[in-house]
């Protein structure tokens, strides 16, 4: 359990984003997310521009925001898969990003990401029996919800100083639920033998 808690690719997290947060601005323009940069061949951005933040309070949050989802998920989370997932993750969420929000010009910020952590951390509990993770999605995607409805978003704003990029909360959890169910649609007899374990018969 102590090496779980410890995985290399959460440090490896933190450690990313407390580095961008040192680099040079010309090295973070280099690295963020920028639609024209991208569409010209500067693919490596749909990655690299989570890693950045806005400003120190930004990037603590999200890095306080990993360090809970991953004690919450560390049961489902081994390193190397782990380092791959969330990979995809930022990759997916980059991505529609750059083709369903055109208004969304610049982005910076791991915030997609994690919203697509929290809902395969919660989609996995739920595959395993653990209806717990039932109410966190709900919570989820109530957020998102309020969010794309209007919701006020200003005090976020004011702390990262910076728009809040409320579509990136959305294609990330969409991306951890397609994460998630193709996950088990690859592994259906995985999964059913998890649950008969789990659930003997008489």
């Amino acid at each position: 359990m102590a090496f779980r808690a410890l995985n290399p690719t959460f440090i490896a997290v933190v450690f990313l984003i407390g580095l961008a947060q040192l680099i040079s601005e010309h090295a973070q323009n280099v690295l963020r997310f920028d639609r024209e940069a991208i569409l010209s061949g500067q693919y490596w951005r749909l990655l690299s521009a989570h890693f950045l933040h806005t400003n120190l309070p930004h990037a603590l949050i999200n890095a306080g925001a990993c360090a809970i989802l991953w004690h919450l998920f560390k049961a489902h989370l081994r390193p190397l898969p782990a380092a791959v997932l969330l990979s995809l993750m930022c990759l997916l969420t980059g991505t529609a990003i750059l083709f369903f929000s055109p208004h969304l010009t610049h982005y910076v910020g791991l915030s997609g990401a994690l919203h697509a952590l929290i809902v395969w951390g919660c989609a996995k509990d739920l595959m395993h029996g653990e209806r717990f993770g039932l109410a966190i999605l709900a919570g989820v995607f109530a957020k998102i919800a309020w969010e794309q409805l209007g919701g006020d978003t200003s005090a976020t704003a004011t702390l990262i100083d910076a728009q809040v990029a409320i579509d990136a909360h959305l294609w990330g959890a969409l991306a951890g639920l397609i994460l998630a169910l193709s996950a088990r649609l690859l592994h259906p007899i995985g999964f059913r033998a998890q649950q008969s374990n789990m659930h003997p018969q008489d």
